[in-house]
């Protein structure tokens, strides 16, 4: 059994993690949307009726991941 002081450490741990979920979620993302290349990003795609809350990966274009001289330089198997 837990002792009443693990008990109270569990839940301080429980609410510490929730609140800095709720922060990151309530806080940081939206503010993210005022930085000026996220939102050009989603200005672009309501323009073309994409709603981008409601993406997923496999709707995206390829996106350059790394330079395309690596892609020639690159041999997974000789």
């Amino acid at each position: 059994m837990n002792s009443p002081q693990a008990t109270r450490l569990d839940m301080k741990r429980l609410v510490l993690g929730s609140a800095v979920v709720a922060a990151i979620w309530g806080g940081l993302l939206p503010a993210l949307l005022r930085c000026p290349a996220i939102a050009r990003h989603v200005a672009r795609m309501e323009e073309r009726g994409v709603n981008p809350a409601a993406m997923y990966y496999t709707e995206l274009d390829r996106l350059p991941l790394r330079p395309e001289w690596v892609d020639r330089r690159l041999t997974l198997w000789p």
